[in-house]
C-alpha cells in the first residue's frame, strides 16, 4: 500500500484560469509586442501545454478581450465608488478615475489602439468598469443622455494623454525657425517657462516632463462642461 501522503499548502504552480492567462498575455505583449501573441507562445510563458489553454479561452480575440479586463482592472474606480456613497464630489470621482486610467495606459502605450476598438461585452471587468461609472454619473445627476457621451470623450483625451507621456519632449521642437515655424517656435518658448526642463537629470525617471501641463488643461475643461450637465 502507498502510504504517502500529499503534502498540504498551496499547489507548486498556480492553478491555470481566465485571469492568470490575460496577465500572462499582458506581460508577454508588453515584451515581445502583440504581433508575437500566439497560443504555442502564451502556452510557453505559463509552463502549460497549449492544448490546456483551449480549456479557458477560445481564440486569440478571446485573450485580447482577458488583456483588456487585465489593464481595465488597474483603473481606480474608488472615487466613483465614493461619489455613488456620497462621499466624494463628481469633480473628485471624475479626476481620481481619469488620473488612475492615464497613468495605467501610459504604462501599455502600444496597446492603446487594440484596446481602443476592442468591443466590451464579452470582458466582465471592462463592463463593471463603464456600469460604475455611468451608475455613478447618474447619480450625480448627469442626464442618462449625456453620459456616454461623457465617457467616450474622456477616454479619447485619456488615449491621447497616454499616448502623450512616451511622446519625445522635443516633439514640436524646430532647428531652423522660419516664417512657417516662428510663431510655433514662439508658443513652445512661451510654454516651457512654466515647465522647468529637467534636462539629464530627467533620464529613466520622466519621460515627457511637457505632458503634464496639457493633461491637467484638459482634464479641468472636460470636469468643468461635464459638472455643468448636472440636472438640477
Amino acid at each position: 500500500m502507498n502510504t504517502t501522503k500529499r503534502s498540504a499548502g498551496r499547489p507548486v504552480k498556480p492553478v491555470l484560469s481566465r485571469e492568470l492567462i490575460g496577465e500572462q498575455a499582458l506581460e508577454l505583449v508588453t515584451a515581445r509586442g502583440l504581433e508575437n501573441l500566439t497560443m504555442t507562445k502564451l502556452a510557453k510563458q505559463l509552463k502549460v501545454a497549449a492544448s490546456a489553454l483551449y480549456n479557458h479561452v477560445t481564440n486569440k480575440a478571446d485573450i485580447i478581450l482577458l488583456i483588456q479586463d487585465a489593464l481595465v482592472s488597474q483603473v481606480s474606480l474608488e472615487g466613483m465608488q465614493r461619489l455613488l456613497d456620497q462621499q466624494a464630489t463628481l469633480e473628485e470621482a471624475l479626476r481620481d478615475w481619469a488620473v488612475s486610467y492615464r497613468a495605467v495606459f501610459a504604462e501599455y502605450p502600444s496597446l492603446i489602439p487594440t484596446i481602443a476598438v476592442t468591443p466590451v461585452s464579452e470582458a466582465p471587468k471592462t463592463l463593471r468598469m463603464y456600469n460604475t461609472v455611468a451608475q455613478a454619473l447618474a447619480s450625480a445627476g448627469i442626464p442618462d443622455t449625456q453620459i456616454l457621451s461623457v465617457v467616450v470623450a474622456f477616454e479619447s483625451f485619456l488615449f491621447g494623454s497616454a499616448l502623450d507621456v512616451d511622446a519625445p519632449s522635443t516633439i514640436f521642437a524646430t532647428d531652423d525657425v522660419t516664417e512657417d515655424s516662428a510663431w510655433l517656435d514662439r508658443v513652445v518658448k512661451a510654454s516651457r517657462v512654466h515647465t522647468p526642463d529637467l534636462g539629464d537629470n530627467a533620464a529613466g525617471t520622466v519621460r515627457n516632463q511637457y505632458a503634464e501641463p496639457p493633461f491637467q488643461f484638459g482634464l479641468a475643461a472636460l470636469i468643468r462642461h461635464t459638472s455643468s450637465l448636472v440636472e438640477n
